[in-house]
């Protein structure tokens, strides 16, 4: 398996305390600086191209979609339940 070759350069400019602390962070997860911004703008890119996700429906799924978020909740005694729980959770 081959390496991505890496060439681009963005350069940033911030202040010292918010330098440590990325680099801190960096550290304890045994990444380097720009590893660890990467993979964090990465992310972070990520999740806000998703948050932008246009999803297109007919108009006859948008009513029926519409109508049921216009109803008045309904409570779920399954979840309910589950929430009142002491369940150690396991990852």
């Amino acid at each position: 398996m081959s390496a991505v070759k890496k060439n681009e350069t963005i350069n940033l400019r911030m202040d010292a305390k918010t330098r440590d602390v990325i680099s801190r962070a960096a550290e304890i997860c045994g990444k380097s600086l720009t590893s660890f911004m990467t993979e964090a703008a990465y992310f972070s890119a990520q999740k806000e191209l998703l948050d932008q996700r246009f999803v297109g429906v007919d108009a006859k799924v948008f009513d029926a979609v519409e109508d049921m978020l216009a109803e008045p909740a309904r409570v779920n005694d399954r979840l309910v339940d589950l929430f009142k729980s002491n369940r150690e959770w396991i990852d």
